[in-house]
């Protein structure tokens, strides 16, 4: 596996699960050559090897913990986008920690099932460890370990509603009043609602990706380059943001060093309790906002995923259907407000004809529910 420390250099590691616990070793030697490889094999025969000759291997052959580790190791899991990997070692982790022990080749669809009830308050993470362990299963069966799949129709929990709520106007407008431009929380607004980053990427973004007309960077969750138009408010935000220590980043703490995603999130807790806003906003919702505020404005799906990075238009979708739902509730309550017009109109007075100002008073009101409520 590899990382990046926080001046962009890149650093690899030899990582594996040991008795239930995340062990890993750092690679000093230059990449690509010799001795990197000699050293990545080193690590790779320490860590699977016994402590001495007394003791048995730490690894058991063909337990689900051996199982995982030759997953880690595959070229298919090296493969994966950095963000896929982090959630897939932390889930397989926490199931070599509980079930390392058993034997790959004959784990029952049940304690698939029993991780999943155990996680069913939090239904995300109950789907995400079915499909980490379907996942783990198919790769197991094509390199020849297994011979079945545990997860296989093991029932997914129901998702409930969205947690990311978008920005209303009034909310976001509450926001900008109590932070104005020259502020590092009037900053990071703006990168995440007209520029719809993540909050792993508002932490990351800094002067060296912006050019003259756009802020281009490869998404941290995805790996994907997004390639975002400086609107006048966000110029505005980057030429005003706070740099206490003349560093690359658009958003530091006072100390003029970059955000941790963590640090970021609960900066951004107390920006908005500040703001007098509810704590159950996040800086997510206002992506979700610049989501809905393309779609009603009428882009397209995929106008939608280009601008905030989605791999595909499923997430688009979501966004592009409520606003076509909304448009089409408005053109049919327009369709029978004229239709009631031309029903109402005098004798003598054509539809589209404009209906005298004394006639449309007489006229009762159209409310919806027939109420007088809206």
């Amino acid at each position: 596996m590899s990382d990046f420390d926080r001046h962009g250099r890149k650093r690899w590691y030899v990582r594996l699960v040991v008795n239930g616990k995340n062990v890993k070793r750092r690679i000093l030697a230059t990449e690509g050559t010799e001795r990197w490889v000699a050293e990545y094999q080193r690590h790779l025969a320490d860590l699977q090897a016994p402590k001495d000759a007394k003791r048995s291997p730490r690894v058991k052959v063909h337990s689900l913990e051996w199982l995982i580790n030759q997953y880690l190791a595959s070229t298919e899991f090296q493969e994966a986008k950095p963000a896929t990997q982090i959630q897939r070692r932390s889930i397989l982790l926490r199931i070599a920690k509980d079930n390392g022990h058993r034997d790959c080749r004959t784990l029952p669809r049940e304690t698939i099932e029993a991780g999943r009830d155990k996680r069913a308050k939090t239904p995300g993470a109950a789907n995400n460890m079915i499909k980490v362990v379907k996942s783990l299963y198919v790769w197991g069966i094509d390199a020849g370990h297994v011979t079945h799949n545990p997860a296989e129709g093991v029932k997914r929990v129901r998702m409930g509603e969205s947690t990311w709520k978008p920005w209303t106007e009034d909310q976001r407008k509450k926001f900008t009043d109590r932070h104005p431009f020259g502020t590092t929380a009037r900053t990071a607004y703006h990168l995440a609602f007209d520029g719809g980053l993540r909050r792993s990427d508002v932490v990351r973004i800094g002067r060296q990706h912006r050019d003259a007309t756009h802020l281009r960077i490869d998404q941290k969750k995805t790996g994907k380059r997004v390639s975002i138009l400086i609107t006048p408010d966000l110029a505005r935000a980057l030429d005003t943001a706070p740099s206490p220590g003349n560093g690359l980043h658009y958003v530091q703490t006072a100390w003029g060093k970059p955000y941790s995603e963590k640090g970021f999130g609960a900066a951004v807790s107390r920006w908005i309790k500040d703001a007098g806003l509810p704590d159950s906003l996040s800086i997510h919702g206002l992506r979700k906002a610049d989501g809905v505020r393309m779609a009603e404005s009428g882009a397209t799906e995929n106008e939608i995923a280009a601008k905030l990075g989605h791999s595909d238009t499923r997430s688009a979708s979501i966004y592009t259907k409520g606003a076509n739902q909304q448009r089409l509730s408005d053109a049919a309550i327009r369709r029978v407000m004229e239709q009631s017009e031309s029903k109402s109109a005098p004798l003598g007075t054509s539809v589209g004809q404009k209906i005298p100002e004394n006639v449309m008073e007489s006229r009762p009101i159209l409310a919806s529910g027939g109420s007088g409520e809206t």
